[in-house]
């Protein structure tokens, strides 16, 4: 990363975030197109039975398709931008969808593949119970956001599996599907108390936000590991500056106009590192940025002539 030799350390950058974008743009489609196209072959096959969003399975893949379709235009950005950045809070709705198909997933494998047997993975079940989830939960393991985890968001990401348990209880334990309520579509109380099945199902969804939160911490440090590896232990201030004025350069050269954005986790990383100033850092990169535009227009008003 000297003067001498920017380029290969540039590139790893750019090609990083390029990757990151189009493994988003192809988890988020495939996630938002399976989801879908299962609930909505469900709701024509079993349109005079009981509803159909009085599963968990059925919101819970109906939630992992909006999280890919919000994570899908950052995607597309990313790739025209060559910086891929997803906000927060977007990263934690998509946790949310994965968590609760994941529930799904394991639900499947440990209660409704014993009890209902073929039944529970065929047809709409196939894909909602093991397709979907799967998908859901592999690709939101392997889009790298550089958000971490903590425990308080483990147990924030359950809320919409909690509403939907007390809505279960109420409408089918309080009310009766006799009164008007819900169907028992899972069968609670039928070989278990519900003192015994409530806690549980909360454990349950706890375990498995907890367990894809630490998947996830796992490989936001092992991505930062990749880049900082490639950084040499001795980097002056100057050289980091060089760097990072190289790195503005570049986009500038490459962007358009109004899509310069700045890499700030990598620049954080910088200023962890050796101890330089995050400003200072971003200005270089800023001034890369505006002489690599100024390059290229006056390169594209030459071409024009």
């Amino acid at each position: 990363m000297t003067s001498r030799e920017p380029v290969s350390q540039r590139q790893h950058i750019i090609a990083l975030y390029h990757t990151r974008s189009v493994v988003a743009l192809a988890a988020g489609t495939g996630v938002f197109c399976a989801a879908l196209a299962a609930i909505f072959w469900g709701i024509r096959q079993y349109a005079d039975g009981e509803s159909l969003f009085h599963y968990f399975t059925v919101n819970a893949n109906l939630l992992a398709a909006v999280g890919a379709a919000f994570m899908i235009p950052y995607a597309v950005e990313g790739i025209r931008k060559k910086r891929f950045v997803l906000p927060s809070w977007v990263v934690r709705f998509q946790y949310c969808g994965a968590v609760c198909v994941a529930i799904t997933l394991v639900s499947t494998l440990c209660f409704i593949l014993p009890v209902q047997g073929a039944d529970g993975v065929s047809g709409m079940n196939f894909w909602l119970h093991l397709v979907s989830p799967v998908l859901t939960v592999v690709l939101f393991q392997c889009v790298e956001s550089g958000v971490s985890f903590t425990r308080r968001d483990a147990l924030v990401v359950l809320i919409p599996y909690w509403i939907y348990m007390a809505l279960y209880f109420v409408m089918v334990i309080l009310v009766g599907e006799e009164n008007g309520g819900w169907q028992n579509i899972y069968s609670v109380k039928a070989y278990l108390p519900v003192w015994v099945t409530v806690p549980m199902m909360l454990l349950l969804g706890y375990l498995v936000a907890l367990a894809l939160g630490k998947i996830q911490n796992r490989r936001v440090r092992a991505a930062r590991d990749r880049i900082t590896r490639r950084w040499e232990s001795d980097l002056s201030g100057v050289e980091l500056r060089i760097e990072a004025f190289g790195l503005g350069r570049y986009m500038g050269l490459h962007c358009a106009d109004s899509h310069l954005s700045i890499p700030v986790d990598i620049f954080e990383l910088m200023a962890e590192r050796y101890g330089v100033s995050l400003q200072d850092l971003t200005r270089a990169f800023v001034k890369g940025g505006l002489d690599g535009m100024e390059e290229r227009r006056r390169t594209e008003e030459a071409a024009a002539r």
